[in-house]
């Protein structure tokens, strides 16, 4: 394990090693922070990128202990699900009352594992709640964590067609409000922080409120407007990252557009990257996979739920349809509204040919007439999503979660992989 020299708080602790971070997770999703966060402590200190391949389920987490609220108990009953660890805790006023096990519905508080906060007496070490990050109190927040991690709500910030764009004016952003106002109020604040939005985010009204609470808080930041296309992986996703620290570690240059240097990996995150004298990255560029490295063969029987209807086809707008082969080497952005809409804002379609041989780059498609494609295009499975977002593929959504709520949820979360390379970034030497 890499070895990380913490504060901790007794001779006990400082032999424990790696288990000396202490984590809290805000809007947490389905664990893509700490997936990454774990990579980055568990990853040999020679390996500088994260793998591209399926990783596995930790069964013994490097770190000391993990908290995370969520409001989504689809995402909740899925974080649970693969972090054996994780114990629903209870937002009830009597939590004595006996609740049901979560189905695929909203409904009841209980880990899949029959686990609740009320099975035991000892120290709750490892939790995730359904709660809303609004009605934190700062006693409960004040020096129970190393690290903090979040991803806010993007809609504020998204550029889409149909956004509003309300920057902090928007009532999603109540809770991103709460955690400055958190972080300001508690004494024994985190020592590092990792933020994760959309490309939007960066210039935004909401933005500068932040950086305003980490001047004041004697936080310095760096930030990074990074794709997993720069990690070999063949989908865009590009996405505003901010690492800080309790130091004047980094610049905390502000920022109200993109520049390029927003762009560049940080060291050390790329295998190939060569660096010069002063350990600066020289070449970041990588050789992208193909997207056959993420797809499997499916059956007859099962490919029928992911292929795109006939009278879908038929549509003068099919022609617009975002095609891939398993030969290309890049995809559309996939977002939590892959299952319900069909265009390239929200991820690309899968074209299932046999006799192809190139990339839809080099040989596209007959867009004439989209018929004739009529049982060979399909959306990428949930399995192959969490493939190209870096997280563990096998048994990782509850049995009975339906396929809407499995793409909902990966649409929703980070990239692991770049989060790994962050985390990395942020916590080495120390």
């Amino acid at each position: 394990l890499l070895h990380l020299k913490m504060p901790v708080t007794s001779k006990d602790d400082a032999n424990s090693s790696s288990r000396s971070y202490r984590m809290i997770e805000f809007f947490s999703g389905i664990g893509g922070m700490r997936f990454g966060v774990e990579n980055a402590l568990l990853s040999d200190d020679k390996e500088h990128v994260a793998t591209t391949q399926q990783i596995s389920n930790h069964s013994t987490s490097p770190l000391l202990s993990c908290k995370a609220y969520e409001i989504s108990q689809y995402a909740n009953s899925t974080y649970a699900h693969n972090f054996k660890d994780a114990l629903i805790a209870s937002t009830k006023k009597n939590p004595s009352k006996k609740r049901k096990r979560l189905k695929g519905k909203e409904s009841g508080d209980v880990q899949e594992g029959g686990s609740t906060d009320t099975d035991s007496e000892s120290p709750i070490l490892f939790s995730v709640a359904t709660k809303l990050v609004e009605q934190l109190k700062p006693k409960d927040m004040d020096g129970v964590a190393d690290i903090w991690t979040m991803s806010p709500p993007c809609q504020p910030f998204t550029r889409t067609w149909n956004a509003k764009q309300r920057d902090s004016d928007d009532e999603r952003c109540k809770g991103f409000k709460a955690i400055i106002s958190l972080l300001k109020a508690i004494k024994d604040k985190p020592r590092f922080i990792m933020l994760e939005n959309v490309k939007g985010f960066l210039g935004s009204h909401m933005l500068m409120l932040w950086q305003e609470c980490l001047t004041e808080c004697g936080y310095s930041w760096e930030e990074f407007l990074l794709s997993p296309m720069q990690l070999g992986i063949p989908n865009h996703r590009t996405r505003y990252y901010m690492v800080c620290e309790r130091s004047d570690r980094f610049s905390s240059q502000v920022r109200e557009k993109e520049d390029m240097e927003l762009s560049q990996l940080p060291t050390p995150c790329v295998n190939n990257a060569s660096t010069n004298t002063e350990g600066e990255t020289t070449k970041s560029e990588v050789e992208v996979s193909t997207v056959s490295s993420y797809t499997s063969d499916l059956d007859k029987q099962d490919v029928g739920k992911y292929l795109i209807p006939d009278a879908v086809l038929k549509k003068k707008w099919a022609k617009d349809l975002p095609v891939v082969s398993v030969f290309d080497k890049v995809t559309h952005c996939f977002t939590s509204g892959y299952c319900r809409q069909l265009h390239k804002s929200t991820g690309s379609l899968l074209l299932l040919e046999t006799d192809r041989s190139k990339s839809v780059v080099e040989e596209p498609i007959d867009r004439s007439d989209m018929s004739k494609y009529k049982g060979k295009l399909r959306r990428f499975t949930p399995i192959e999503l969490l493939k190209i977002f870096g997280f563990p593929s096998d048994d990782f959504f509850p049995a009975d979660m339906s396929l809407t709520h499995q793409y909902k949820l990966v649409g929703n979360s980070v990239n692991v992989n770049v989060v790994t390379c962050l985390a990395k970034y942020l916590l080495k030497d120390v």
